[in-house]
């Protein structure tokens, strides 16, 4: 699984994606799947706050199977806070993109040790503290550095 601490190990493989790097599986950009991973930072760093999509029970399954087991992500799986289009991007190029998406990792960091006790909603799994966090960006990140070839 991979380590969102490790920003340099991070870098290095999304230095790899091209333009043009075609996925193993989905329909997303290099660019999209980057950007994608910066709004599912920004939704736990404080900067873009969600709500809940699904009923309670729900919400506690879906983060019973993710974040407290080793499964990964299922390929697939798709949040119901998108769309089945890829949305506009919203960043120049993909190199820009990688960059903001580094900035919101050290956001994240920052955010958990001004605010300890908080505990972000995540859209799908309801309320999450910053070890719940750090297990789901790492398992996220894991599925869609699979998704460019990048593990």
């Amino acid at each position: 699984m991979i380590d969102i601490d490790n920003t340099q190990f991070i870098l290095e493989k999304l230095n790899l994606l091209r333009v043009d790097t075609l996925p193993a599986f989905g329909k997303m950009t290099a660019q999209h799947m980057v950007e994608h991973l910066i709004f599912a930072v920004m939704s736990s760093n404080g900067k873009l706050p969600q709500k809940l999509y699904y009923p309670i029970d729900k919400a506690e399954l879906i983060k019973t199977i993710i974040i407290f087991s080793d499964k990964e992500m299922p390929i697939g799986f798709k949040a119901p806070m998108l769309s089945d289009d890829l949305l506009e991007l919203k960043f120049t190029d993909l190199k820009t993109s990688i960059t903001i998406l580094l900035s919101e990792l050290k956001a994240f960091d920052k955010y958990f040790e001004e605010n300890k006790d908080i505990t972000p909603l995540n859209p799908t799994m309801g309320e999450l503290n910053k070890r719940e966090w750090t297990i789901f960006h790492s398992k996220h990140f894991e599925h869609h550095f699979k998704q460019f070839n990048l593990t």
